[in-house]
């Protein structure tokens, strides 16, 4: 009937005109017919439009409470946004414009199409639903006529478009729940989705709308980037099996296994061969390899091929790009902005970096927590030093390691420069205490000096935790490719030049009365003139501003259940938003 109707209008329109037409040219009666056409289906839409604005209408004031709006069966998430985002515009659908542009729409099917690069599984945003409409489309180009057909079709997209430019500027995971364990405050200004769906739909592209959501670590792109480049290497993938009869392999060396090395180099894009190089010697060119994935995982780039260095030549692809899906998750909960200074400790990269702006004051490498005892994740600021401190060995360590110590060598505390006291804070004699029984009624304090656990300064931002950061008398640890050793605070690499730079705004602590105070036998607190940011934070992956991909080791096995999370579907993470964006 419609067709019918649209053919009518065009021969009224075609007869009104039959003078003007003996007048015109043939191109110029071609051009004529065809503009009245145009004319004739855009006025059709029109009235298509009007339509399903009270269709869309009727979907927002239908729901009952405690239920979701639903289209074609699929349940929709901005339950707040939609019937304001539709009332501000007068429920007019928006997505199309005119009868025959849909390329808003294409780019949206595109975008959500390529979510699983950010980790998201596309199937969580109505890609099935807009999908088969628009292949319905396809089969029926009058469904553009069909006021049910546009409806749905622009309250899928736009709930789609709020889900997944929610989900990439605030995470799909609520980071909030302890079993993320993380405790950063992400402080996010609230998403404007409102006005970039405005700019979008209006010229800006889809692509370049979402950017806006994007974390502003400069390797976020990067990481999309590299999980769409893996994805056509996971069908070639393959595992090198080496025989270790000797530590490692080393620079000159000749094994069988080199071959199948080699291959594997090539494969990751880190090695080209070459007619003149021997396969079984370990050469120049193969260890220049080597060092590249050794940086690129994190182990001390010696060229040595050993035990951990096959292990990042064998993750799986499929492994690499789940840490990628992981980590982009955990960039989205970090704040979008941080103090003027800061400092940023990967957990799982064991490094501190320091920062003013975007400048690098130092790094560092660290010592973090073992499995018994992890680093949380967490952010605060560091706002007093404490040199030459001594150290009141906490309740578990005096249970689990101190007491059994004490218990097998009575000389133990005397050596450690360990003092006991009572619960009225007397000093006791070791040598009186049945450990045993009554070890934990008292308190173990370790003086200043060269064994103290803390060595010879303490950085502090108070926290629930009891964590922070401090230097260490056990220097050789910070040479191993794995550092989990301590219990639970962060073990520094160079304690001097980060106190040398938090006083530098302090003129009186000159660089002779930091070593001073950090070679006393009495402690001394100095509060800082300009308090830092501290962000304890847990990465296994991310990119860099120039491109390059680094993988860490999960070292507290945190990674698979945020994968886990990412591909359940949940509800838009806080967006109780008002219709004020």
């Amino acid at each position: 009937m419609r067709l019918i109707s649209f053919l009518l209008i065009i021969l009224l329109v075609y007869a009104c005109s039959r003078k003007q037409e003996k007048t015109l040219s043939p191109d110029e009666r071609k051009a004529f017919v065809q503009d009245s056409i145009r004319k004739v289906r855009q006025k059709n839409f029109e009235n298509t439009k009007i339509n399903s604005a009270e269709i869309i209408r009727q979907v927002l004031e239908s729901r009952q409470p405690g239920e979701r709006y639903s289209v074609l069966n699929d349940e929709l998430y901005a339950s707040i946004l939609l019937p304001d985002f539709y009332v501000e515009n007068g429920f007019k659908p928006l997505w199309i414009q005119h009868y025959d542009s849909l390329g808003k729409v294409f780019q949206m099917v595109s975008f959500i199409e390529n979510a699983e690069f950010h980790g998201l599984d596309p199937n969580h945003y109505h890609l099935k639903a807009i999908t088969s409409q628009l292949n319905a489309f396809q089969n029926d180009s009058t469904l553009i006529y069909n006021a049910l057909f546009l409806s749905n079709l622009d309250l899928l997209l736009t709930d789609a478009f709020f889900a997944l430019a929610s989900h990439i500027y605030l995470g799909k995971v609520d980071h909030e729940n302890p079993e993320a364990q993380w405790g950063i405050q992400s402080k996010k200004p609230v998403p404007a989705l409102y006005n970039n769906l405005k700019k979008m739909l209006s010229g800006t592209s889809v692509a370049l709308a979402f950017k806006r959501f994007y974390p502003p670590h400069p390797g976020y792109e990067a990481m999309v980037n590299e999980a769409k480049r893996l994805k056509d290497f996971i069908a070639g993938d393959f595992t090198v099996t080496v025989n270790m009869s000797a530590l490692s392999i080393k620079p000159g060396d000749t094994t069988e296994y080199l071959s199948a090395i080699k291959d594997k180099l090539a494969f990751l894009g880190l090695y080209k061969p070459d007619t003149l190089s021997m396969a079984q010697v370990y050469d120049e060119k193969t260890v220049e390899a080597i060092k590249k994935l050794q940086v690129q995982y994190g182990y001390n780039a010696d060229g040595a091929i050993g035990r951990n260095t096959l292990k990042a030549l064998n993750m799986p692809v499929k492994e690499c790009i789940s840490k990628l899906y992981v980590n982009m998750e955990r960039l989205r909960w970090m704040p979008d902005s941080l103090e003027t200074r800061y400092l940023l400790v990967n957990i799982a990269d064991f490094t501190l970096n320091m920062f003013q702006n975007n400048d690098t004051l130092i790094s560092m490498r660290t010592i973090v927590g073992n499995n018994y005892r992890e680093t949380p994740v967490f952010n605060s600021r560091i706002t007093y030093l404490v040199f030459s401190p001594s150290w009141t060995v906490p309740p578990t360590i005096q249970r689990d390691d101190v007491i059994p110590a004490v218990i097998k060598d009575p000389g133990y505390l005397a050596r450690k420069n360990m003092i006991v006291y009572n619960s009225n804070g007397k000093q006791v004699d070791a040598g009186t205490i049945d450990w045993k029984r009554n070890g934990m009624r008292y308190t173990i304090r370790q003086s200043p000096g060269p064994q103290n656990a803390l060595g010879k300064v303490k950085f502090m931002f108070p926290n629930k935790h009891n964590v922070y950061l401090h230097d260490t008398p056990t220097r050789g640890l910070f040479a191993r490719d794995e550092r989990t050793f301590s219990s639970g605070c962060i073990r520094i690499e160079k304690p001097y030049e980060l106190a040398k730079i938090l006083l530098s705004d302090m003129p009186g602590w000159t660089d002779d009365k930091i070593r001073q105070a950090m070679d006393s036998k009495t402690d001394k607190t100095v509060v800082l003139k300009s308090p830092v940011g501290v962000y304890l934070y847990y990465l296994t992956a991310w990119g860099n501003s120039t491109g390059e991909i680094h993988y860490r080791t999960d070292i507290y096995n945190r990674d698979e259940d945020i994968l886990k999370a990412l591909k359940q579907k949940s509800q838009i993470q806080g967006l109780a938003i008002s219709a004020v964006l």
